[in-house]
């Protein structure tokens, strides 16, 4: 067993110290994404809100385009994650369930930056993110099907998706991430007219 020295205690100490630092950043960024466009916020706000040198936060970040991507991409690679470790036959209503529940546990972030100031784009990355699962579950399902078919199939899948995730931000992720992940289900596979016709109790 390891024995704590001074440099290691000083060590310990730094890496918290930045820890928190980019905490505050992080949050002091979100927090100002729900009031204003990322255009509109400068380094300087970013900084007097997190109490933050702006000598401090040049150690780690661009700007506040960079800090937000870098947070963008921590819950990226955490959904990417979920989908790669996902067998191919799994139905497309567990996957969807899975990435459901990865926003729902980051609902206070998603809420900023799937929101009215966050990042569309981000939002279509996520939207793409079944993309190879789902090109290769098809093709599995159906041989001899052509690329274009595939390929408008995924654009009509993956806009389903970002569509029920803007609204579930919007009505404040009332849904379950089961509930939605049905919802969308149904929409895929079997259309508008799926939710308007009565199933049997």
């Amino acid at each position: 067993m390891k024995k704590d020295t001074p440099a290691r205690n000083e060590q310990h100490r730094e890496n918290r110290r930045v820890r928190y630092t980019r905490m505050a950043l992080r949050e002091s960024l979100l927090s100002l994404l729900q009031q204003y466009p990322l255009n509109k916020i400068t380094v300087s706000r970013i900084c007097e809100q997190a109490d933050v040198n702006r000598s401090t936060f040049y150690l780690y970040y661009k700007d506040a385009y960079d800090l937000l991507e870098q947070i963008e991409n921590e819950l990226y690679d955490r959904i990417t994650q979920t989908v790669e470790d996902i067998p191919l036959g799994l139905p497309n209503q567990d996957l969807l369930q899975r990435i459901f529940e990865i926003i729902y546990k980051n609902r206070d972030l998603c809420r900023v930056i799937f929101g009215e100031y966050g990042d569309k784009k981000f939002l279509r990355r996520v939207g793409n993110i079944q993309r190879d699962y789902l090109l290769r579950e098809w093709r599995r399902l159906a041989r001899d099907a052509d690329d274009m078919t595939l390929d408008y199939l995924h654009t009509y899948a993956s806009f389903t998706t970002i569509g029920l995730i803007e609204k579930w931000v919007v009505r404040d992720f009332h849904e379950t991430p089961s509930q939605l992940a049905s919802l969308a289900n149904k929409l895929l596979n079997h259309g508008i007219t799926a939710l308007l016709t009565r199933q049997p109790q």
